[in-house]
């Protein structure tokens, strides 16, 4: 299993920093304007073909903009279910989030490429305990994913 205090512990920083990214980002003149557009344009190029690269409008339209649940709000939602205890279908959400993660990380400009690496080091830290059978020792680094975010946020 994973660790829960740490890891519970780290997922409210988590939450916290998720609460305050989504809050700035609608907020800032220069944010507020930048993401009403490309949000058309990013589900322009999203639906038309799904591996086409993104400019960085369209990096911040798919974290931030895109979807029911942002990109930024399932992050964390699979960092808690997964500090709630690990069973299949906590496992499963992390395992996921780890493709559409590697998937986005191939998709965004290169100066992006580096902070969701950060975000997916916890992902793939549980997605090799399961496969070595080490989860019970495994502490996940959520830290990393909440340095990524910040640094995402940055760029957008």
């Amino acid at each position: 299993m994973v660790r829960p205090a740490p890891l519970a512990v780290a997922t409210v920083t988590l939450l916290l920093l998720l609460a305050g990214c989504s809050a700035g980002g609608a907020g800032p003149e220069g944010d507020g304007g930048a993401s009403a557009t490309p949000s058309g344009s990013a589900s322009a190029a999203t639906s038309s073909d799904p591996d086409a690269p993104l400019d960085a409008n369209e990096a911040c339209s798919a974290m931030y903009v895109k979807g029911d649940k942002t990109l930024e709000e399932r992050i964390g939602i699979a960092l808690v279910g997964a500090s709630d205890g690990l069973d299949a279908a906590s496992a499963d959400q992390m395992h996921a989030m780890a493709l559409e993660l590697g998937r986005l990380e191939q998709r965004v400009p290169e100066e992006f490429q580096g902070p969701v690496e950060k975000m997916r080091v916890p992902f793939l830290q549980l997605q090799k305990a399961l496969d070595d059978g080490t989860e019970e020792q495994t502490e996940l680094d959520v830290a990393s994913t909440v340095e990524g975010l910040k640094e995402y946020e940055k760029l957008c």
